[in-house]
Order: C-alpha cells, then sequence, then structure tokens
C-alpha cells in the first residue's frame, strides 16, 4: 500500500460523487515483492469481516451471490420451473423417490441446503412461510388455475400430502437430534439440551440449520395424518384407465409408509417411552412393497436445483448438491426402522451392566446406527431425570453399587432416609451417600450416554473423562474412610498378614475408570489410529491393564466372599450376593480373554517387526521415533495418578519381548491364542447378560431382548473368529521360518522371511472383529 494515498481514506468519509476508482495492482505487486518472507502487513481499518468478504465476492465458489457471464439477476435467483405443470402418474411417484433420497441425505449428516431444499416443490411449499396450514400449497401465488386440486389432483393432493408428511417427519426428527447430545457437522459445537457442552470417518453428526424455514412445527401430526389419508383415498377410488394399477398401489404404499413414519416419531417423541414398537415394525412391513416398486417411477431432475440456495438465510458458501441412489436410501430407511425396532428392547430394565450391554451392543453395530437412533437411545437411558422412563438415576447407581461391590452392606438400605437424628450413624451415612450420589450422577449416566456418540467421538469423550474419573476416585476413597467409623468395617486380613479395607466406592471407581482406559485402546484399533508397527505394543498395553483390572476385581471378590461369610444380613440376600459374584465372575472372564487374545497378537506382530515383514506407514520418516508414538498415545493417562502410567523404558522392554528368541515368540503366541479361544468360548456360553441360579431354575424371570443377543452373540463370535484367524497366521508364519531355518541353518546373514503380511481394514470381510486386526499372511516365492 502507497503511503498518503488518498485510496487509503476510509470510503465512508468520501461521499459518493468524490470517489474515484483507479486500478493499483502494479503498484501492489511492485510493493509486495519488496516485502520479506514472512513478513505481514496490516492496516488498522481492514478488518477480519472485509478481509474474508474481499475473498469471497465475485468468487463462484464462495459468494453466492455471483452472477456468471452474461447471466442476470433474475435468472440467477429464480428457476423457469413450473409446479403447476401437469405430471404423469409416474413421474409423481419418481419425485417421491428423489425426495426420499435427499431425505436419507439429510439424515446422513448432509444438511438441508443441498439435500431436500434443493427441491422446488418444497421451496414453493414453504416459502414464504404460510400463515396457516391451508396454505401449504404449490398454488399460492399462482392465479391460473382456479381450482388445481381438482384439475391436478396428483399434484394438487398426492404429491402434496407426501410432501407435508416428509417435512413433518423432518420436523419430528430434528426436535429430537437437537434435544440430545449431538455433534454440528462445520461447527463442532457440543449441543446438549441447548447448552454449549463427537462414524469412524466422520467426527460430525448432523447439520441443525433450518435456513429461516418453517417445518410445520407449530401443527400435531393430526391435519397431516388427514390430508395424506385423503391422499390414500382418492387413488383407490381413482379409475384403472387413468392411472395403472401397479403405480396406483405403488403411491398408495408410500403414502401408508410416511403415515406409519409420522405416527412412529411422534409416539417416540413423547416423555413417557414404552416397549411398544409396533409402529415402526410396521414401517418396516411397508418398505417392502416400495423396494420393489422403484423402477415404476420416472424422476424429474429439473424439478431441484441449486439457485434455491441463494434465497437461504446461510452464511455458507454455495455447496453441490448431494444425491445418493435409492436402493442405498432404502436400506438406509431399513435399517433406521429396525434399529429402532431393536433399541425399544433396551427398556426391559435388569441391572446396570445388562443396560451397559444393550447399550454398547447397538451403538456397535456395523455399519453405525444413523444419529435419529442414537439421539433416541440417548433420550430412553435418561429423560427428565428418569432412566428408561420409570427409574431414578440414584437407584441405577445403587444397583450398579449393589452387582460390584456391595451386596449386603448398610450403606445402600433404603432405611437410612427416614432416620432422622442428626447422631444416629444411620443419618450421617445418608448424608454422606446422598452427597456422593450427587457428585457421581452426572459422570456415572455419562458412561453410558458416551456410546450412543458416533465412534470417533467416543473414544475423545473417555479420553478427557477418566480425568474426571481420577479426581472421583479420590474423593471416593476419602468418603470411605469416613464410612468406615459410621459402618465399624471390620479390616480383611490377606495372606501376607497385612489387615486392609475394602473402600468400596473408591474400588468402584477404579473399576469404572479402567473399563474407560480399555475402551479407548480399543476403540484406537476400531478407529485405525495405531500404525503397524505400533499394533504389538498397543496390544501389550492392552493386556497390561486387563491383568491390573484382573488383580483389581480378585481383590473386590475377596472383600464380597469375606463380607458374605461374616455378614448376619447373608440370611435372605442370597440372590443378590450370588449376582454380585456372577457380575464379577464375567467382568473376571472377560478380562482374560481379551489378555489372552492381546497377548496373543502382541507375540505375533513382534515376530513380523522383527524380520521387517510389516507394512510401514508411509508417513514414517526422521521426524518419527517409537518415544515419541509412546509419548503420543499415553498422552490422555498424563494427569492419571492410577494405574501408573508406565515408563517408555519399561514399556520397550515388554513391548517388544527383548531377550525371547524367535522360535519362542511363535510359542508365545500360540499358547496366548489357544488359551484366548478357550475363554472366549467360556464367554460366549455365560450369554450376554447376568442370570443367577435361581433365573436359570424360573426361566420367566428372565428378560428377552432376542434382537440385542444375537448381536451380541455374533460380536463375540467374531473375536472367536479372530483367535482362529490369528492361529492360523501363527502355523504360516511358523512354517515360513523354519523353512527359512532350515535353508540358511549356520548363516549369520539370513534371507528376509518369505511371507506378505497384509493388515485387513475395519470393515473389511478380512477384519474379523473391529478390536483384533489379526495379520493376513501368506507365503511367497523367496527371491
Amino acid at each position: 500500500m502507497i503511503p498518503n494515498d488518498p485510496a487509503r481514506v476510509p470510503h465512508r468519509l468520501i461521499p459518493a460523487q468524490q470517489m474515484v476508482a483507479r486500478d493499483i495492482t502494479r503498484e501492489f505487486v511492485n510493493a509486495a515483492s519488496k516485502l520479506k518472507q514472512g513478513e505481514l502487513v496490516k492496516d488498522a481499518d481492514f478488518t477480519l469481516f472485509e478481509a474474508v468478504g474481499a475473498l469471497e465476492i465475485m468468487d463462484s465458489k464462495m459468494d453466492s451471490g455471483y452472477l456468471g457471464p452474461g447471466e442476470s439477476h433474475a435468472e440467477a435467483l429464480e428457476y423457469d420451473y413450473d409446479v403447476m405443470r401437469e405430471l404423469q402418474p409416474e413421474e409423481v411417484l419418481g419425485l417421491m423417490d428423489q425426495l426420499l433420497c435427499h431425505e436419507m441425505a439429510w439424515h446422513m449428516g448432509h444438511p438441508l441446503s443441498q439435500t431436500l431444499f434443493t427441491s422446488i416443490y418444497l421451496d414453493k411449499l414453504l416459502w414464504p412461510i404460510p400463515k396457516s396450514f391451508d396454505e401449504y400449497t404449490f398454488h399460492r401465488n399462482n392465479q391460473t388455475q382456479s381450482n388445481p386440486e381438482q384439475e391436478q389432483p396428483l399434484i394438487h393432493v398426492v404429491l402434496r400430502a407426501y410432501c407435508l408428511g416428509l417435512v413433518k417427519a423432518c420436523d419430528l426428527v430434528h426436535r429430537r437430534i437437537t434435544q440430545e447430545y449431538y455433534y454440528e457437522v462445520g461447527i463442532n459445537v457440543f449441543v446438549s439440551r441447548g447448552k454449549s457442552v463427537s462414524d469412524a470417518v466422520q467426527e460430525e453428526d448432523f447439520v441443525p440449520q433450518l435456513y429461516n424455514r418453517n417445518l410445520l412445527s407449530e401443527f400435531d401430526i393430526e391435519p397431516v395424518q388427514n390430508v395424506l389419508q385423503t391422499a390414500v383415498e382418492y387413488l383407490q377410488e381413482l379409475q384403472e384407465d387413468r392411472i395403472s394399477t401397479a403405480v396406483r398401489e405403488a403411491l398408495i404404499d408410500r403414502l401408508r409408509l410416511r403415515k406409519q413414519f409420522l405416527e412412529a416419531l411422534s409416539k417416540d417423541l413423547e416423555a413417557g417411552f414404552s416397549q411398544d414398537n409396533e409402529p415402526f415394525k410396521a414401517c418396516l412391513t411397508l418398505i417392502h412393497p416400495v423396494e420393489q416398486s422403484v423402477t415404476y417411477g420416472k424422476p424429474i431432475p429439473e424439478s431441484f436445483t441449486l439457485k434455491i440456495q441463494r434465497k437461504l438465510a446461510s452464511t455458507i458458501p454455495p455447496r453441490p448438491m448431494v444425491t445418493i441412489d435409492i436402493r442405498a436410501a432404502i436400506d438406509h430407511l431399513k435399517r433406521l426402522f429396525q434399529d429402532a425396532i431393536d433399541l425399544h428392547e433396551i427398556l426391559n430394565y435388569s441391572s446396570p451392566s445388562d443396560l451397559r450391554v444393550c447399550v454398547w451392543t447397538i451403538a456397535s453395530r456395523k455399519p453405525n446406527p444413523g444419529i435419529y437412533i442414537r439421539c433416541l437411545m440417548q433420550a430412553f437411558i435418561v429423560n427428565e431425570m428418569k432412566i428408561l422412563g420409570s427409574k431414578s438415576v440414584k437407584q441405577l447407581f445403587y444397583d450398579d453399587l449393589r452387582d460390584v461391590v456391595l451386596p449386603l452392606s448398610t450403606l445402600l438400605d433404603a432405611e437410612n432416609e427416614e432416620c432422622e437424628v442428626p447422631s444416629d450413624p444411620r443419618f450421617q451415612i445418608h448424608q454422606s451417600m446422598e452427597s456422593f450420589v450427587t457428585r457421581v450422577a452426572h459422570p456415572f449416566v455419562d458412561t453410558f450416554r458416551t456410546s450412543c456418540l458416533n465412534r470417533s467421538r467416543v473414544r475423545r469423550a473417555l479420553c478427557h473423562s477418566i480425568l474426571e474419573w481420577d479426581n472421583l476416585q479420590i474423593e471416593a476413597e476419602e468418603l470411605d474412610t469416613h464410612l468406615q467409623t459410621l459402618t465399624g468395617e471390620v479390616p480383611l486380613t490377606l495372606e501376607n498378614g497385612q489387615s486392609t479395607y475394602a473402600y468400596p466406592l473408591g474400588s468402584w471407581v477404579y473399576h469404572e475408570k479402567l473399563k474407560q482406559m480399555q475402551l479407548i485402546f480399543q476403540m484406537g484399533f476400531e478407529l485405525s489410529i495405531y500404525a503397524p508397527e505400533e499394533l504389538g505394543g498397543m496390544y501389550w498395553y492392552l493386556s497390561h491393564l486387563c491383568s491390573s483390572h484382573q488383580l483389581h476385581i480378585e481383590r473386590i471378590q475377596a472383600f464380597v466372599q469375606a463380607d458374605g461369610r461374616r455378614s448376619k444380613r447373608f440370611r435372605g440376600n442370597e440372590a443378590t450376593f450370588e449376582r454380585t459374584l456372577t457380575t464379577l465372575g464375567r467382568h473376571s472372564l472377560w478380562l482374560i480373554a481379551t489378555e489372552t487374545l492381546s497377548l496373543g497378537l502382541q507375540a505375533l506382530y513382534v515376530f513380523l517387526e522383527r524380520h521387517g515383514v510389516l507394512p510401514h506407514a508411509a508417513s514414517q520418516s526422521a521426524y518419527s521415533s517409537a518415544r515419541l508414538r509412546y509419548e503420543l498415545r499415553m498422552k490422555p493417562f498424563l494427569p492419571i495418578s492410577l494405574p501408573e502410567l508406565v515408563s517408555y523404558d519399561q514399556y520397550e522392554n515388554n513391548a517388544t519381548l527383548k531377550g525371547q528368541a524367535d522360535n519362542e515368540l511363535l510359542k508365545r503366541a500360540s499358547g496366548a491364542i489357544t488359551d484366548a479361544r478357550k475363554a472366549w468360548e467360556a464367554v460366549l456360553a455365560q450369554g450376554a447378560f447376568v442370570t443367577t441360579t435361581q433365573q436359570k431354575q424360573n426361566s420367566g424371570e428372565a428378560v428377552r431382548r432376542s434382537a440385542i443377543e444375537a448381536d451380541w452373540q455374533r460380536n463375540t463370535k467374531n473375536s472367536l473368529r479372530a483367535c482362529i484367524g490369528a492361529s492360523i497366521a501363527i502355523q504360516t508364519v511358523t512354517k515360513a521360518f523354519s523353512k527359512l531355518s532350515l535353508s540358511t541353518p549356520n548363516t549369520t546373514a539370513r534371507k528376509s522371511l518369505p511371507v506378505k503380511v497384509e493388515i485387513p481394514e475395519v470393515g473389511s470381510t478380512g477384519r474379523y472383529h473391529a478390536w483384533w486386526a489379526v495379520p493376513r499372511i501368506s507365503e511367497v516365492e523367496s527371491g
């Protein structure tokens, strides 16, 4: 810029008639050439808003008002498609299917401006905003027809009804999603019930912007249902000489599906949730004839245009229209219906541990459930401070304490609430426990709700929450010390002669924290965060956490059994006591299965790394080292006091199995995989949910969740398949190693191992389970 140049004077100080524009390109380039690299020149009067505006103006990719060469303003804003044109029945059918495709694209996370709001029919229906329900028509500003409903009923009765049903369905979906935890695309704001608070590939879920359009939010579903029913009745009375039977039935099927979908969405938006999933079952039944009749429709591509984006209230630059195939849209809708049907099974409450299994099993389905299903699951878990619509948070918390650490304790007695004498220990116990419930309620409920986020955000949320649980453990242990004097707890003498107290609340918190730390590592495998050379070390650390957790479970079991032997409260509470031991046994068996499979994969990857056959990442360079990668992976655990972070030197010795020969590595891997297979078979035999002896004898007491149990069994069998795949890989590499050893028995410079190693990606057929990266190994001809 040129000093003392009149062009630098702010334009607001120069009258319009005195403003003179001149080309300063040459002076600008000359001045810019004299700047050193990295030097910045800033005008104090040139704001950030003006800078962004300067970048956007006259840029077709950024400026929504940009006019192309020879394009007038009217041509840029107005489309030439006539919504009053006569349509054939096949064209109406095709339009319905096109709208369904755009609706499902919105469900997948694309904004309305790129999907539904590119429809000219919806634009005419919603803008300008009607003042009454009857004004939601295509012909408000068109006077060419006196009675379009009678002259073109396929458009103004049938298509209008379908569009109104679609818009109202979007309104109900929008309301459900925006009431729960979700991550907004492009803004990365955590929204929970209006407060500012994130699939493995995409970290954002949903675009809530409505662009100053109204989605019939002020109306209930009844008027829309009536319009849909009227359209169905019209088609049923339509003579066959005006429409083919197949097309008529196809139109009726779509209207009925839309009507049933509205009923299902409306029912699940109510505060009091019921286990009735019949509306979604009806939707799933109705979608099959819709799927079979998609070939009858004739699409009208010109009825969708990007010009509508220029009329929307948005700060987002123009973006291309998003279209998906009708088959993909129907598949997505079918999964939504099936997930919603199965989701209602979690309302059958039996215990917090069973609820966790239900939530995690549904949330980890492949493909992952959509944002609507995950938000609906959040609403089922907690809504208006009620768990599953009927349980209090305190009751859920107390149930979990009974199942894990306190089956026979007076700390959870309901009688404590009735005591009103401040000096009475029961009164003080109640006050202390109420304070702890208040402190732990939010993070405890979040352990369930976090599972409902998309997969990448689940791991990120866990990395943040473990610090809060670490602080909570300190508070819990302090409270345990206080409660010891109130309950008169007798310490337990260990085998080494030392006496120690149970610290039940601290033990429960530590148990929860260890579970979350293990999930962080396992989600790392699912999200393909680790490079191939890191897999062996990460599997060792996972096994290390499982081993620590197993020791903690054994400590809890010792105190529970000791309490059962000496407690006067045991008689009459045998079922509660047995349930706690059963729950702890299930945790222990799962930890053993995870630890042994991790150790087997660790030994296999260490062997492959030693022989240099792993497919190393292309990003490996001088800027990366094993120590730096370890520091990066352990960053979430640096502030954690317990368990202590393993130092890098100790990690390297354990993770790389220094001092063990190659044949020892293969034997170690084979033995660990054999143990893992037996453990996973035992896990599968136990079933998805906790079942006591009394429940087995009286099968009527067991809660049935057939869909979730089937998913859980499939997931566990995939872990078994991973064991089998790992065993085959070990056999293949052992065979190749034996051949190599025989061919070069006495030479120090051996040939490379004649094998090819592939690590299947998550979601591929070769990846048996998202958490178990079992390599596929094949022999190759040695050169």
